[in-house]
């Protein structure tokens, strides 16, 4: 069975028991968490080239957690 974008991303967080976590929890680069969002952002060609190499006006974390946001997998900061 196809897994989709939200399915994958989502058992990434319950691995690191993060859905509960703030934004900043989660997108702290340098942690085993981001590492595997970011791969796996990488390896599914979803996360463009120039924001890989942070040479885009959006850096990865702030990439990772806009699409965290349109998953629905972390709520708007009050």
């Amino acid at each position: 069975m196809f897994r989709g974008e939200y399915e994958e991303v989502k058992e990434i967080l319950i691995k690191h028991d993060a859905l509960d976590l703030d934004l900043d929890g989660i997108v702290d680069t340098g942690t085993e968490l981001y590492e595997d969002l970011f791969g796996y952002y990488m390896e599914s060609g979803e996360m463009p080239y120039d924001v890989m190499k942070a040479r885009a006006d959006v850096m990865p974390d702030e990439w990772i957690a806009d699409r965290l946001y349109d998953l629905k997998l972390i709520k708007e900061e009050a």
